[in-house]
Parts: structure tokens; sequence; C-alpha cells
């Protein structure tokens, strides 16, 4: 089993792009209620907005799932480079 054939840059790649769309849908949800207001006019600072978005249970949240969106690209492309070597 040689790792020649993965392409970590895709998977690198690919992980940071699962990870970025994660950080967009947090701060969308947990800025929801500022979203709404800002409809209205009433729009607060942005350092109030990224202290709603920016907590350690978020920040631990997006290590841990982008940890597990690398682990999980990368048993895949070793599991479809195990089946092509069979």
């Amino acid at each position: 089993m040689s790792s020649e054939n993965i392409n970590y840059q895709k998977i690198i790649v690919r992980t940071l792009l699962k990870v970025l769309a994660m950080i967009i849908v947090i701060f969308i949800l947990n800025s929801w209620p500022l979203i709404k207001q800002s409809f209205n006019g009433e729009v607060p600072a942005f350092s109030f907005w990224l202290d709603h978005s920016l907590k350690l249970s978020n920040i631990i949240l997006i290590i841990g799932f982008g940890c597990y969106f690398y682990y999980k690209d990368l048993t895949d492309a070793r599991d479809v480079q195990n089946k092509a070597s069979e």
C-alpha cells in the first residue's frame, strides 16, 4: 500500500472548503437575530457580531469537524486506491 496515488493537496483543499462553508453556516445561524435586526436598519457593530459567533465551543466544533472531514476524505482515497490495486 503506497501513498503515491493519494492526492493530499486535493484532500486538504476539499477539507478547507468544507470548513469554510461550515464557518459561514455557523456565523449565519449564530447571528440570525442580528441579521434580522439589520434588515430594519439597526446595524450593530461588527465586533458585536463576532462576539456572538466566535465562541470557544464553535471553534472546537470547527476544528473537530475539520479533522473529521480530512480523515474521512483520506480514508476514502485510500479505499479507492486499495480497490484499484486489487
